[in-house]
């Protein structure tokens, strides 16, 4: 909760909005924290550009790069192409439209469970030889041949289901366009490389790697459906998705979140010094009518400490960052003090921002569910039921206000915003 000291938040150039992943979960709490990001007089920068057009200008309260991993490519993709929020909220639940401008540039269509679930290829036949082979390595077990246990290739299934239905999805149902540089404003879609120990971010545009991380590579020539899918590619529920590259060979992609949680990087890197964080994976925090997770069993046990794990992770990652600042803005008032020139002031701050991997004045500002928002870690990750999706919204709201109720934004006017109307 807010403690009454509210932070300022100056005018900015440039707004980022990065989505964590949390399947369908997930994307409902983005929805819900975009309502309230409105609500505080923010507004989302979309709309397709031809190409050889001026690229368009953005508002200085409008938010125009989006960064989206996983389930939160999906969103972060609804948004940049032009679906408002309403529009959004309709698919969720299943609703038609009532304002025609909510059915712009079309009226979203609500993704379903075969779209969402789509069985793998070839499935059925490789389970047919799976089962052929396990009854030849149980007979061999019987007959006392200790070595079939060597033969698990039984085991090595990809996947029940295939992110391909969502590809499917967005490209004939939802995108106005499926190229990168097609769309206003900037759109990046984070995946992880099966093959190899990095992400790879999709987009029109590459940046230089962090501090030379070879652990992050660019990739401009993918359609936007195809990154989704290849960033919603969870292992163990879905297969890996398949990308071709310019020389026609086959890349293979999974899960964006495995490498990193949160890529707030790549939002700062396009040059944005205001990002919007929104994830889910905040763990439980007991509390007496939920009572402890003993008595929850064994997945609620399992999601804790997956949580508990990537928790660790963002606190170190923002931790870092915090200290980065804060070493930056020392070193100014140290230079400050000794009267040091301008330019040498400068050159050093440079030198420090690049080091670093910091530019000063720069603000992330994250937003997660509360720790005591027990329905919302429970909740399922996959539900399209749209009394559960409703809740998921709500969360994301309230969990929103909270936390930007701690700090003032600066208008066009670089005066602070007065918050607009509140949501239930």
């Amino acid at each position: 909760m807010s403690s009454g000291v509210r932070t300022f938040v100056g005018q900015k150039k440039k707004i980022g909005f990065v989505c964590s992943g949390g399947a369908t979960k997930a994307g409902a709490f983005h929805l819900g924290v975009a309502l309230a990001l409105r609500s505080k007089g923010f507004s989302f920068g979309n709309g397709t550009i031809k190409r050889g057009e001026t690229p368009r200008t953005f508002d200085p309260m409008e938010i125009s790069c989006y960064v989206g991993s996983s389930a939160g490519s999906v969103i972060t993709t609804y948004l940049a192409s032009g679906y408002s929020l309403e529009n959004i909220f309709n698919s969720f639940v299943g609703k038609k439209p009532e304002d025609p401008l909510d059915a712009i540039p079309r009226s979203l269509p609500r993704l379903t469970y075969p779209m969402l679930f789509k069985l793998r290829p070839g499935l059925a036949r490789e389970q047919l030889a799976q089962v052929a082979l396990l009854r030849t390595i149980v007979a061999s077990l019987m007959r006392g041949d200790v070595e079939a246990l060597m033969q698990l290739k039984w085991l090595k299934t990809t996947g029940v289901f295939t992110t391909a239905g969502v590809e499917e999805f967005l490209r004939e149902q939802v995108l106005p366009t499926n190229r990168f540089e097609e769309i206003a404003p900037e759109l990046y879609i984070v995946s992880t490389q099966l093959n190899h120990s990095r992400k790879i971010v999709f987009g029109k545009n590459s940046f230089a790697p962090p501090g030379h991380d070879l652990s992050v590579g660019y990739n401009s020539e993918a359609l936007i459906s195809e990154a989704c899918a290849a960033s919603t590619s969870l292992p163990f529920i879905f297969s890996p998705f398949t990308i071709r590259n310019s020389d026609g060979e086959e890349v293979h992609y999974i899960d964006g979140e495995l490498r990193d949680t949160l890529s707030t990087h790549v939002a700062l890197d396009a040059g944005c010094d205001l990002v919007f964080a929104s994830y889910t994976h905040q763990p439980y925090h007991y509390e007496k009518l939920t009572g402890s997770l003993m008595k929850h069993g064994l997945p609620a046990i399992l999601v804790q400490s997956a949580y508990l794990v990537i928790e660790q992770k963002i606190r170190q990652h923002v931790h870092y960052k915090t200290q980065n600042k804060k070493a930056i803005l020392a070193v100014e008032e140290f230079c400050s003090q000794k009267g040091l020139s301008p330019q040498i002031r400068n050159e050093l701050i440079q030198l420090l921002e690049e080091e670093l991997q910091h530019r000063a004045g720069t603000d992330t500002i994250y937003i997660h569910p509360r720790p005591n928002d027990s329905a919302m870690f429970f909740g399922e990750h996959f539900t399209l039921s749209a009394k559960k999706l409703t809740d998921y919204v709500r969360s994301g709201f309230k969990a929103a206000i909270e936390t930007l109720a701690q700090y003032e934004f600066a208008d066009h006017q670089n005066k602070p915003v007065v918050m607009k109307s509140n949501v239930t």
